[in-house]
């Protein structure tokens, strides 16, 4: 069984982070797998954004990205600044390199602390 993250990884996930902030939802959507491009629109991200900055404030940057290997994925987490607080970026990949997982967590969910919310 392969214990190694995608490489290049964290890479992906801070472009994927960028394209997000940047209101770039084609280019977040082109990377989805099937089972994300059927439960989540362009639309639907660009949605989802709008209701978190609402809450949370304008993005204002991201931090490292961790990496793990998790059985056929890789799920990568990268802190994220916003005007009202500190959030967590999980995504996750197939080694195919498309999206199976997309959420931003209250930075202690992401710890273990609770369930995921999605984004």
């Amino acid at each position: 069984m392969n214990t190694s993250p995608l490489p290049g990884a964290a890479e992906l996930a801070r472009a994927v982070i960028d394209d997000h902030a940047h209101s770039r939802w084609a280019d977040v959507s082109a990377r989805f797998d099937d089972t994300m491009r059927a439960g989540l629109t362009e639309e639907g991200l660009a949605e989802a954004w709008a209701y978190f900055v609402g809450l949370a404030g304008a993005y204002e940057g991201h931090g490292d990205t961790d990496t793990v290997r998790a059985g056929d994925f890789t799920i990568t987490n990268t802190p994220l600044v916003f005007e009202a607080g500190d959030f967590v970026a999980r995504i996750t990949f197939r080694d195919d390199r498309t999206i199976a997982g997309l959420y931003i967590l209250n930075p202690d969910v992401a710890d273990g602390a609770g369930g995921p919310a999605a984004s």
